[in-house]
């Protein structure tokens, strides 16, 4: 709980942490009793929300991943975080595939190509750590380390990275052409780009963000109810 508490203090904003606070005030500090319950309760939302709701992201695919993650029983063991490993192997691919993919579409000497990969490798790395996937996923594995890795929360973090990078590079990659093929000359372009393709890289993945939040807040809500 208290893991999970700092490192949702440097992910979410400040108003956020100022409603979960005022949440808690009235209730009863948290106890080692309940500890292991509270990281399987962690690590089960990791699993069954905030894979998914990543998932969502790519069509077909992705969405019965969401939905088969979403349908597994609570973790609360090491049997029940293994299902859900199985299930997250589907990702591990991710990775290797979207970089491939970067490689032979964008060329590096392209100031173009590497104005949208990088806003889209921002925007990804923002996304992961915003959303508080990675502030639950180790604050579940600093009480539940062998179900942690059982689950393959370490798989699931580096999927979900690779299907924000492409799905963010699909969103801006459009607006780059246009501002491209716009006037002005390339210097006056460079500078615009510069500054927008982070933005419009970002917008692609802010409501799934701004939703993980939300969950998170509830989440945290939650556990310290829990005693």
């Amino acid at each position: 709980m208290n893991v999970l508490g700092r490192e949702l203090n440097s992910v979410l904003p400040q108003e956020m942490i100022t409603e979960v606070r005022s949440a808690l005030v009235n209730s009863a500090p948290p106890t080692a009793d309940h500890e292991r319950l509270r990281a399987c309760m962690a690590l089960d939302w990791f699993v069954r929300t905030w894979v998914p709701r990543w998932s969502l992201l790519v069509p077909d695919a992705g969405e019965q991943l969401a939905s088969a993650l979403a349908g597994l029983p609570p973790i609360r063991d090491l049997r029940t975080a293994e299902s859900a490993g199985n299930l997250i192997m589907a990702l591990s691919s991710g990775p290797d595939q979207t970089e491939r993919f970067v490689a032979a579409n964008y060329e590096r000497d392209n100031f173009y190509d590497t104005a949208a990969v990088k806003a889209a490798r921002q925007a990804s790395a923002t996304a992961v750590a915003g959303s508080a996937g990675t502030a639950v996923a180790d604050a579940a594995a600093s009480v539940i380390l062998d179900e942690s890795l059982a689950a393959r929360t370490d798989i699931a973090l580096k999927g979900v990275a690779a299907l924000t990078l492409s799905h963010s590079l699909d969103s801006v990659w459009p607006y780059i052409q246009t501002w491209a093929s716009g006037p002005g000359d390339f210097d006056a372009k460079r500078i615009s780009i510069g500054n927008l393709a982070p933005i419009a890289a970002q917008r692609a993945l802010d409501p799934t963000i701004e939703e993980l939040r939300q969950e998170v807040c509830g989440l945290y809500i939650e556990l310290g109810r829990l005693g």
